[in-house]
């Protein structure tokens, strides 16, 4: 419908302005919490081994659904689900910021995450719907530089109203801005085509994988508060292993219609870069985290300042989330992907030998090594997902990616909370925690390395 109007007008600009706010939205909301966990766990008497489970409870939800809410997306209409996850936003937001007990923070943002996946899918399709086919760069070029904008403004914004405020106000501002988002899109976007879709959703695959999910990082919880292994920590790993198997079975019985299709787990290619994915996304989340927390709590760092203390990688990602699309055609995606992914596992173990009387200006070039080598890393990856599978699961490749990305974070930080409960001197938890992450991301590479196949079908190599 739209996309047969060569000239775009002002309904064209209306529409993508809409998608650019919902992107500030979205992304600026989950790094704006990154400078703010201390003045949480302040706020409800609660140790930073729970207050984790502020990130991990959207990431998990995200992680999840961002595959299925696809799927939603083209059968219920990208704008229908657009809006109700626009929403459902801004309601757990405003809930959120006035909760009074942890744990129904920990729901809001359980949802907000569901959200946040909702209104990303029914995104990733109405850019570039809208447009006509020869501007789809122009749609994709606006949601890189919303999405880089939000990146990094998040923590400053996070760190600002933590100082000056309260950390509430990160969930209370998501509210007339949803609103906003709302009223626009439903004045200003076009109703979009519901589509005769004869693949099946796979809700059990859904279930089986967030209960396997959950009970790790419940286990890791436990084991983090007690610092010893028990009854109850161990039950809960046996019963998360279980709940992965079936997920397992599940995916292999349902083939086509389930949640990662049977013909991706079959592909070596695909599969070397999802789980290079998942294992590198603990250097960025483990950084987004606890940078901020160690400037606070060692360094004496105000909220603000914490916050913007990220963005020299904040900045080097954007900047060089261009620069990985122009070296593309002459390197290939293998090489990106090795070189972004061995880059940040560099930058990470820079930091993590760090002694604990460094200097700000001492974390900077690891900072920037991990942002250049992200921005390197992310456009590649994304782009050999989509070139591996058909053209007509290309959307499914890129929500399978994002998935494995929120999930490993969600994991590695998980895995972190523990290390550092572990340690009495948070410096010490950190530093070894940076450790494990970057001996992590470094099997990121390694894995692309050798088992990515030659994509010389679909990708150029620039041999």
């Amino acid at each position: 419908m739209m996309a047969n109007k060569r000239t775009l007008s002002a309904y064209h600009y209306w529409g993508l302005s809409v998608l650019f706010l919902a992107v500030l939205l979205v992304a600026g909301d989950f790094t704006a919490f990154s400078p703010a966990l201390s003045a949480i766990a302040s706020s409800f008497t609660a140790n930073l081994t729970s207050v984790h489970w502020v990130v991990n409870a959207y990431s998990l939800t995200y992680g999840v659904i961002i595959v299925t809410a696809g799927r939603l997306a083209d059968i219920y209409g990208r704008r229908r689900l657009f809006i109700f996850g626009v929403l459902i936003f801004a309601i757990s937001s405003f809930v959120g910021g006035l909760a009074e007990i942890l744990w129904v923070l920990l729901f809001c943002r359980a949802l907000m995450g569901l959200a946040g996946a909702l209104i990303w899918s029914a995104i990733i399709g109405m850019a570039y719907t809208l447009l006509p086919e020869e501007k789809a760069g122009l749609a994709g070029g606006l949601m890189l530089a919303a999405l880089g904008l939000s990146t990094a403004l998040g923590p400053v914004l996070g760190g600002f109203f933590t100082e000056y405020l309260s950390w509430r106000w990160i969930l209370f501002l998501n509210v007339p801005m949803a609103f906003l988002v709302i009223f626009l899109g439903w004045k200003r976007y076009p109703v979009d085509e519901i589509q005769n879709i004869k693949e099946g959703i796979d809700f059990l695959g859904v279930m089986t994988l967030s209960m396997s999910l959950f009970c790790f990082l419940l286990a890791m919880d436990f084991l983090a508060q007690n610092q010893a292994i028990d009854f109850f920590s161990i039950s809960l790993l046996i019963t998360s292993v279980l709940f992965l198997i079936s997920f397992l079975f599940r995916e292999i019985s349902e083939k086509s219609s389930a949640l990662i299709p049977v013909d991706l787990l079959e592909n070596i290619s695909f599969l070397s870069v999802a789980f290079s994915v998942l294992l590198v996304a603990a250097s960025f989340f483990s950084i987004l985290i606890y940078i901020p927390l160690l400037l606070i709590e060692v360094y004496q760092f105000s909220a603000l300042l914490s916050g913007m203390a990220l963005l020299p990688m904040m900045i080097a990602s954007s900047i060089f989330a261009f620069v990985s699309g122009v070296l593309h055609e002459k390197a290939g995606a293998k090489w990106l992907i090795c070189v972004g992914a061995f880059g940040m596992a560099a930058g990470v173990y820079w930091l993590s030998i760090l002694h604990k009387g460094a200097s700000y200006i001492q974390f900077v070039p690891g900072l920037i090594l991990v942002g250049v080598s992200l921005g390197i890393y992310g456009p590649a990856v994304v782009t050999a997902a989509v070139a591996l599978v058909d053209p007509s699961r290309s959307s499914l490749a890129g929500a399978i990616i994002y998935m494995f990305r929120f999930i490993g974070g969600a994991l590695a930080l998980g895995i972190n909370a523990t290390i550092l409960a572990s340690t009495e001197d948070v410096t010490v938890g950190i530093y070894r925690a940076f450790t494990l992450d970057a001996y992590i991301t470094f099997i990121g590479f390694l894995l692309p390395l050798f088992f990515f196949g030659r994509l010389d079908k679909h990708i150029p190599k620039g041999d």
